[in-house]
Order: structure tokens, then C-alpha cells, then sequence
């Protein structure tokens, strides 16, 4: 028998094996692992036809293959978990891996050396030793499992998951809880759960969540992902569900987060009578009396209903929440009480054949009360209205996951997702009525603008992976989704009234009197919007030599989208998208790569332009003289004093409103990077980013450019152009623009034909957006003791274009908002754009205090957010009727981001958790505390610079100018840091 010596030496020197990469890695369903590797002997000759076996530890999924001519083995499509493997072959020892933990993250990689005959005993190796580094990769990601999360405090949801990443930050308040990858704006990433696409397709803000406690892991794509991935050109949040096991589990947790346990942010209060009086009104922005409290309960169980084959997850999930905040002029009460619930199956046809159907319902009602609010005596008046806001619905995928052959796998999804967000009055027959110089309301409603929307998303996707030779693994499929988007908006009552002229002690005393002149704003838009999305895709990933991996692939898009009356008015196919990435295992053992990828990113068109710009939307607002009012304050009308039609109704040909040569929104991407082992334990990496938006889509107006245009070339005026300045056309900024029309509208000598406007007519810039980043990054695994997960990044985002929303003004109206509406508005525009946050520093940890007991810390700093100034363009006329949209300041032209950064942010969170058995059943006790020193440093501030000031006649363009004067409020916070709050959690495994 050999001594124990040689026994360590050799698992040592197979650890040591282990860190190598013997096959080409194998691109995977994105819900499954995969392992692989090779067999040789202690003198490191190959071994064929050993027979490699593996079980899973939970579920007893059992799989066995024969290691080929090269000693290689490859075991695809796993279901992520822990599994055994052994090798053997006569004549040689039998090597056995007590455990190996497969995710979703890439190839689990190891080399197993056999003892010869002189070495007959089982050698163990620990799967714990397997390398940290994937040595075939060229992705940029973050897996995020629920051991990290057990230790780490992060909250519960996906965008402080995702904000672990290096270059993610928190995009601006006005969105919610949004992340931005990599300069991208808030709109432009993709989430998947199990496979299935959750993204809201209307404006790409966020996705469906589930119950928390469903999830099982995350990968957050920050860049260089593969072409099986697309619509997307900021990051991918692919999250995974928990499965059941052959041993049945059950369990429940509590959740509280208590208001009497939370701090509130600053007050904001400015009520100098002589900003005041040249201002108007005072400036409040009130925290003290926000409150908010939620507590969620958990019951889950999980196991087999019938072992080895059928396995089950089911969790039902109970949510409270109550809030409660105030305006200067408002206060708000909400309450939601929630039963949310989801399930996985997993069906194991044979160990080679999987059926898996994962469902969900999240649907969500937040009850809501609005009431007058007086800021100055802090009392709160009269119920204004109640409304609901509705969210969340009813969502499923169906997969199935096949071995075909020994060289070829197959993965099918057919899946549903569905969501609402509806906003919508408890009572529905309430108009709404102002008057001018009033802060209040004359009617009982919640909402002004009511709107039913539900949207459906119905998914088929099939990907295959064919392994050709040793040195080449083919992926490629078909991704294909149908989404259809209901609308139903409207002014509440159908009308909305705004009085003026009132005689203003009786305003005080909330009566209307002597009011000369109400204006009639009539608002409405419905229908049923559809949007299609499909691609085709192929990558090799390519084995160049033993230590160079190369992935090539190439993603074909196409994006359609529909009018009301379902004709296609946006089709752009052919959209091809290259992704190259290669690795390199410098020294031949697994402990360092280096890598480099290059990708281009297509985003599809928002359904938002389909509901927007292709309906038969009707938005008048006509002025009278008021005759008299009723009891009831609606208007008696008098003469029509002028009327203002921003859409008539009438469903415009598409070809109209959209570029008929319309190129759709994409990035390039270039990532160079480097990564190694020190230790077992440490690991470092350093890694260099590019983006560059190489096409935008936003509407602009083209009236006095095509005007212009066409008295050059035919000596005839656009009557049509002439009625206003809101003329729009979808198209790329900086291009020609070619639409079919009727420019005088049969009022003159010009046919309804096809025009090409040559772009410098219209005026506009290109869509500029670019992005920097270098990322530096060190790593600890946990040894049972402690962790530490650390990275700092410098980036650098600027040009003229944020993105699909727009962070300045708080837009979300995807593709359609005011950045690119008028060429003045955009003067000014190119410097550093909203989500440019220079340094940032990320620190993560545990450390486990005594057995039962583990802290836990995260960190996060980060340099502040350009400071830009908004106001009345000085000489573009068209473009000061928007308001204060320009990039002005005191009257003139300011480039944006040039009036500094708001301060230099950072928190600190803490967890304790607890462990303990009470009558052989687990019990958890866990203390979050989220920004435990209570930081209150501002994030946002006001960047309107100049406030209306009337109106001024000029002898060109629209006829009249809008001028503005300075805004005493400007640079006032409008936004802070999220106070300190505390999560009390308790939980219980049977």
C-alpha cells in the first residue's frame, strides 16, 4: 500500500489537473450546466474509453459516458446542482469526486488522472479545489448564487442584484429601482427567468419579478455575452428557479422591513419671500413625512412525485406593504396586501430527456389614496380620489432539454409572460378641474390621465449544440417572440378642464368666479398593438489550440412593428450582429487567462412608438371664453378663442411617420481583460471596455427643414408643416429622411408621392454615445471562514444621446422622447450623460464568527452625477415652445454635464445571521441594516435654469418666441441616498 505522502501528492498534483480546460467549452441552454474534461494517466497520457459517471446528489439524475480516443468526456444540458462523479477503467485506480457544483455560469472544467496499477486505491478529489477562473470564456459576468446571498446584505430585487456587477450603477430616481449597465440608459437590458424573456417590451424598464425566495441564481451579463443573447444593448439578468430533490423539504420565512426602524431623508424647504416673489410659490420637497413598511411570508416545499423522475417547487408568497409620502401640494396613502405564488416541475423522461414547466403569478394590486396636502401649515385637506395601481400577471415556459445523440443536444421553449401596468381610477366618471394659480383640484379624482394597459409575450425558442470534432462545438437556434400590447388611456371623464382669469380670493377660498377664459383638453388613445421579434444564430466555439479558445458567432435580427389597424410599419430584417471572443489559458493550468471580445448589440423598436406613433391618438386642447359654470364646475362655453390639435385622431399611413430607410438602434462593444489565481483561494482580474451607439432611433420634427426643402426644389410650400411645429417622423438623427405624403394636402401643385428631406436640411446631429471603462477587481472564496469580493471602476460615458429614455427630464416615453424633437434642443447636448459616474468602488464580505454566526458587509461608493442646466432656447423659436427643454443658462447656449457633478456618494450594510436547531428542525434568525450610518447625501438636483417668462414676437419662424429668467431653484436637491432602513428576517427548514 502507498503511503498517505503519495496519496496527497497525487490528489494534489489532480487538483493541480483540474485547473486546465481539455475540451472546448460548450455553449449551453441558458438554464443548464455543463461539465467536461479529460482522463489521463499519472504521466500525463491520455486514457480512452474510461467510463466517467455522475449523480446528482438531490435528485439522483445519473448519466454516463466513455471518455473518447483523446481521454476526452462531456456531459451537457445539466440541471445546475451538486453531483458525484467516477471514473474507472481495469487495469487502472478509480478516481472519485465526492462533489461538484454545476451552475449556469459556463463549463465546470476538470482533468482526472487515474493511478496506474501499482496505484489500485480510489482517489478522492474535493470539487472545492476546482479552479475559480473559467479558462473558455470571454464573457463579462457576475453569478450570483443564494449561498453569496445568505451571507452578503443586498436587497430583494433584481436591480440591487444586478448592481453587484462592476460598471452597473442605480439609474435616476424618476424610473424606480432601475439599473444602467455600462453607460446604457435604464431601458436597454433584457431579463430572463428560467429561459424565458420578461423584459417590459413597451418602454424595456425592468421586467416581471418573482417571489424572491423562487430564485435560485443570477447571472448578470455586463458585456461580450454570446449571440444566442439579443435585444439588448445595456446588460442580462439571467435568473434560475429552485428546483426539488428526491428529499422532500419544506420550510417558511418571514420578512418584516418596520417603518419604526427607518430613517427618513433631508427636507428640501426654501420659503424666502423674496425668492418667493420672484419665483411664485415656495419650494418643498418634504422626506419626514414619507413612511413605508413591508412584510412578506413565505411557505415552500419541494421533493418528488415520484422519486428519480418527477420532482416538484412550489412557494406561495403573502406581501404587505403600506407607504405613505407628500408633496408640497398632495399626500398619499398606499396599501397592497399580495398573494403571490409560483412552481417548477421537473419531469425526467429518461436521464437523457427533460421536461420542465416553470409558472408564476405575480399579479399585484397597489390601492392608493391621494389627499390635499398644505405644506406650509403640514396639515392634510380633503380626499382628492382613490385609484390602483396594477401590476405584475400570469406567466409559464414549457422546456425540454434532449441528449439526441452523443454529438448532438437539442433545447425547445414555448412560453408566456404576462404583465399589466395599469393605473387606474376607483371611480371612472369624475372629470378633472383646475384653474391657474390653484394647486388644488375642483373634482374627486385620482388620476388625470387614467390607463388600462396588459401586455402578452409569447416566446418559442430551439437551440441545438453539435459537437463536430475535438476542436469545434457548433450552437445555433431560432428565437422568436410575438408581443402584443393593449392600451386604453384617457382623460378621466373623457375631458379635463383648466379655468383662468378667476378672480383669485375666491380661488383661495377654493370656489371658482369670474373666470374668462377654460380650456377643453381632451386626451384619448386605445387599441391593440402588436411587435414581432425574431433571430437566428450560430457560433463555433473553436478549440485553437489546447490553450485558445475562440467563440464566433453571428446573430441575424428582425424587428416588426404594427399599426392599430395590424398593417407593419416598421420592418428591419437582415440586421446582422458578429460576436468574436478569445481566451487564453496563458500558462497551460487554469490559473490565468487573458481574453478579448468583440460584439455588436441591436435593440428592437419600443411597442411605446407603436402605441404612440402608430395609432389613431387624439390630443386637442381648445381654449373658450366662459360663459358661465355649473354647480357642478363644469363650463358653459362661450366663443372659441383658439385651438391647439397635437393629433387629430385619424390613423396616419405609416408611411408618413416612419423613415422608409430606418436603420435600427445598435452598439459596439470591445472588451480586452485579464485574470488570475494567486492562490486557491485569491484570484485578480483587470478588464477594459468600449461601447460606441452606432445607430439611434428617436421621432423628430421635420416641418421647416421639409419646408424648406421643398420650396428649394419645387418652389411650393408644406401647408401641412404650416399648421405648427409638430410634424414628427421615426428615423435615424443626422440622416435623410424619406416619407410618402401629401405635402399641401391637395391645396396646391404637390403630389401625394415619396420625398427624401436630405439631412442637412433637417439640421440634426448624429446620435453620439460612447463609453469607457477600466475595471479592477479582487476576489477571496469563502474557506469556510471568510470572503471578500472587491472592484473599482473607472468609466467615462458622453455624447449627445443617453439612450432610449431620458434621464434629464425623467422621460420614459421609449424612442419618442424630446432629446432629438427640434435641432436647437439638441444644441449643447454633447458632454457627459446622466449615468456617467467616474469611480466606483464595490466591496463585498463575510466572515464567520463562530459556528452558528456569520457578519456580512457590502460597500458601495461612487463619484456623483453630471449637473446640466435646462432652459428657453435664445434663438430657435420652434424649440423654445418646448419650455425649459434646452441646454441653456442665463440666455445662452451651455454644453450639457457642464455645471459639475452632484457629491460623492457611499453606503455601508451589515447582516448578522444566526443559525440554530430547534427539535432537529433548522432555524434561521438575520438582521439587515441597509446604509447603517444613515447617509443623506443628495443624488439628484433641479436642473431647470430658467423658468417661463412669456411670450415674444419675432419676425421668423412660428412667429413667437418663448422667453425665460432665471430659476431661483435650480441646483436645489431633488433626490438623496435611501435611508437607513432595517430587514428582520426569521426562517425555519423541515
Amino acid at each position: 500500500m502507498k503511503s498517505t505522502f503519495f496519496r496527497s501528492t497525487l490528489a494534489a498534483a489532480a487538483v493541480a489537473s483540474a485547473l486546465g480546460v481539455a475540451a472546448p467549452a460548450m455553449a449551453q441552454d441558458s438554464s443548464k450546466g455543463f461539465l467536461q474534461g479529460q482522463s489521463t494517466d499519472q504521466s500525463g497520457q491520455v486514457i480512452s474509453e474510461v467510463t466517467v459517471t455522475i449523480t446528482n446528489l438531490e435528485t439522483g439524475l445519473t448519466r454516463s459516458v466513455s471518455t473518447n480516443e483523446d481521454g476526452n468526456f462531456r456531459f451537457p444540458l445539466l440541471p445546475p446542482g451538486a453531483y458525484s462523479l467516477k471514473a474507472e477503467k481495469s487495469g487502472y485506480g478509480t478516481v472519485a469526486e465526492e462533489r461538484i457544483d454545476v451552475s449556469v455560469s459556463g463549463a465546470t472544467n476538470i482533468t482526472l488522472t487515474l493511478p496506474t496499477a501499482d496505484a489500485m486505491e480510489t482517489l478522492t478529489v474535493r470539487g472545492s479545489s476546482i479552479s475559480m477562473i473559467d479558462t473558455s470564456s470571454s464573457e463579462s459576468q457576475l453569478v450570483v448564487t443564494q449561498d453569496f446571498l445568505e451571507k452578503v446584505p443586498v436587497p430583494r430585487d433584481i436591480a440591487s442584484v444586478a448592481l453587484l456587477a462592476p460598471g452597473t450603477t442605480k439609474g435616476d430616481s424618476s424610473f424606480g429601482n432601475l439599473t444602467s449597465f455600462g453607460g446604457a440608459s435604464v431601458g436597454e437590458n433584457v431579463y430572463y427567468v428560467n429561459g424565458l424573456n420578461v423584459t417590459n417590451f413597451r418602454n424595456g424598464l425592468g421586467g416581471s419579478e418573482l417571489p424572491f425566495e423562487m430564485y435560485e441564481t443570477f447571472e448578470v451579463k455586463t458585456g461580450g455575452y454570446s449571440a444566442e443573447y439579443g435585444r439588448s444593448t445595456g446588460g442580462v439578468v439571467n435568473a434560475t428557479t429552485k428546483s426539488g430533490s428526491n428529499e422532500f423539504e419544506a420550510g417558511a420565512s418571514v420578512y418584516w422591513e418596520p417603518d419604526a426602524l427607518a430613517s427618513q431623508a433631508p427636507d428640501v424647504i426654501l420659503t424666502d419671500p423674496a425668492q418667493i416673489a420672484r419665483n411664485g410659490s415656495p419650494y418643498y420637497i418634504i422626506n419626514n413625512k414619507n413612511n413605508s413598511e413591508e412584510a412578506n411570508v413565505n411557505v415552500w416545499a419541494s421533493g418528488a412525485l415520484i422519486e428519480d423522475k418527477l420532482f416538484f417547487f412550489g412557494l406561495v408568497n403573502q406581501k404587505n406593504r403600506n407607504s405613505d409620502f407628500v408633496t408640497a401640494t398632495q399626500e398619499y396613502d398606499r396599501e397592497s396586501s399580495d398573494l403571490l405564488y409560483a412552481a417548477k416541475l421537473d419531469w425526467y423522461i429518461t436521464p437523457d430527456h427533460i421536461l420542465e414547466f416553470t409558472g408564476w403569478n405575480n399579479s399585484s394590486d397597489l390601492d392608493s389614496s391621494k389627499y390635499m396636502y398644505n405644506a406650509e401649515t403640514d396639515t392634510r385637506g380633503d380626499l382628492y380620489g382613490d385609484y390602483i395601481l396594477e401590476r405584475g400577471g400570469k406567466s409559464y415556459a414549457l422546456q425540454y432539454t434532449g441528449i439526441l445523440t452523443s454529438d448532438l443536444t437539442m433545447s425547445v421553449l414555448y412560453g408566456v409572460n404576462k404583465a399589466s401596468y395599469s393605473n387606474v381610477n376607483a371611480s371612472s366618471d369624475t372629470v378633472a378641474i383646475y384653474a391657474s394659480g390653484y394647486s388644488g383640484q375642483f373634482t374627486n379624482f385620482g388620476l388625470a390621465t387614467p390607463s388600462e394597459q396588459n401586455d402578452k409575450r409569447t416566446a418559442y425558442r430551439i437551440d441545438f449544440d453539435w459537437y463536430l470534432s475535438l476542436d469545434h462545438t457548433l450552437r445555433f437556434g431560432i428565437d422568436y417572440e410575438d408581443m402584443e400590447a393593449d392600451e386604453n388611456t384617457a382623460r378621466a371623464g373623457g375631458v379635463a378642464y383648466t379655468y383662468y382669469g378667476c378672480d383669485s380670493a375666491a380661488l383661495q377660498e377654493g370656489r371658482l368666479e369670474g373666470c374668462s377664459l377654460v380650456d377643453e383638453n381632451i386626451y384619448r388613445n386605445s387599441g391593440s398593438f402588436e411587435t414581432k421579434s425574431n433571430a437566428f444564430y450560430v457560433q463555433d466555439t473553436w478549440t485553437i489550440t489546447p490553450d485558445i479558445t475562440a467563440r464566433i458567432g453571428l446573430r441575424n435580427e428582425t424587428f416588426q412593428n404594427y399599426n392599430k389597424a395590424g398593417e407593419k410599419f416598421v420592418d428591419v430584417s437582415d440586421q446582422w450582429a458578429p460576436r468574436v471572443g478569445v481566451s487564453w489559458d496563458v500558462f497551460g493550468d487554469g490559473t490565468t487567462k487573458a481574453f478579448a471580445n468583440y460584439g455588436r448589440y441591436f435593440l428592437p423598436v419600443a411597442t411605446n412608438t407603436n402605441i404612440r406613433l402608430a395609432g389613431d391618438e387624439y390630443y386637442v386642447v381648445s381654449t373658450y371664453e366662459v360663459a358661465s359654470i355649473n354647480p357642478d364646475n363644469t363650463p358653459v362655453y362661450g366663443a372659441l378663442d383658439g385651438r391647439s390639435v397635437y393629433a387629430d385622431g385619424t390613423l396616419k399611413g405609416t408611411a408618413e411617420t416612419v423613415n422608409a430607410d430606418l436603420d435600427p438602434m445598435y452598439q459596439d462593444e470591445f472588451i480586452l481583460g485579464f485574470e488570475t489565481m494567486v492562490t486557491d483561494e485569491w484570484s485578480l482580474g483587470v478588464k477594459t471596455s468600449y461601447r460606441e451607439l452606432g445607430s439611434s432611433l428617436e421621432d423628430v420634427a421635420i416641418d421647416a427643414g421639409f419646408n424648406e426643402y421643398l420650396l428649394d426644389e419645387f418652389g411650393s410650400e408644406c401647408t401641412m408643416c404650416a399648421s405648427g411645429f409638430h410634424y414628427y417622423v421615426l428615423t435615424n438623427p443626422g440622416n435623410d429622411v424619406t416619407i410618402t405624403t401629401d405635402p399641401d394636402g391637395d391645396a396646391g401643385p404637390l403630389e401625394y408621392a415619396q420625398y427624401t428631406v436630405p439631412g442637412s436640411y433637417l439640421g440634426y446631429p448624429e446620435a453620439v454615445r460612447k463609453y469607457a471603462s477600466v475595471d479592477f477587481s479582487v476576489k477571496r472564496a469563502f474557506d469556510g471562514v471568510w470572503m471578500l469580493d472587491a472592484n473599482y471602476t473607472w468609466s467615462h460615458s458622453w455624447g449627445n444621446n443617453e439612450g432610449f429614455v431620458r434621464s434629464d427630464n425623467g422621460q420614459d416615453d421609449a424612442g419618442l422622447t424630446t432629446n432629438f424633437d427640434q435641432p436647437g434642443l439638441v444644441d449643447g447636448a454633447y458632454g457627459n450623460l446622466p449615468n456617467d459616474r467616474r469611480h466606483m468602488v464595490k466591496i463585498r464580505g463575510a466572515y464567520q464568527v463562530i459556528e452558528n454566526l456569520t457578519l456580512g458587509a457590502n460597500f458601495r461608493w461612487e463619484s456623483g452625477r453630471p449637473v446640466s442646466a435646462f432652459g428657453f432656447h435664445p434663438t430657435d423659436t420652434y424649440a423654445s415652445l418646448y419650455g425649459a427643454e434646452s441646454f441653456v443658462y442665463n440666455n445662452e447656449i451651455t454644453p450639457r454635464g457642464s455645471f459639475g457633478r452632484t457629491p460623492n456618494n457611499w453606503s455601508f450594510d451589515l447582516t448578522a445571521r444566526y443559525d440554530m436547531q430547534i427539535q432537529e428542525t433548522d432555524v434561521t434568525f438575520r438582521l439587515d441594516v441597509f446604509n447603517v450610518f444613515d447617509n443623506d447625501t443628495h443624488t439628484e438636483v433641479n436642473e431647470v435654469a430658467e423658468r417661463f417668462a412669456g411670450y415674444e414676437a419675432v419676425d421668423y419662424g412660428y412667429g413667437i418666441i418663448a422667453r425665460g429668467q432665471p430659476n431661483e431653484f435650480y441646483g436645489l436637491p431633488t433626490s438623496f441616498q435611501a435611508p437607513r432602513s432595517v430587514r428582520l428576517s426569521a426562517e425555519v427548514k423541515f
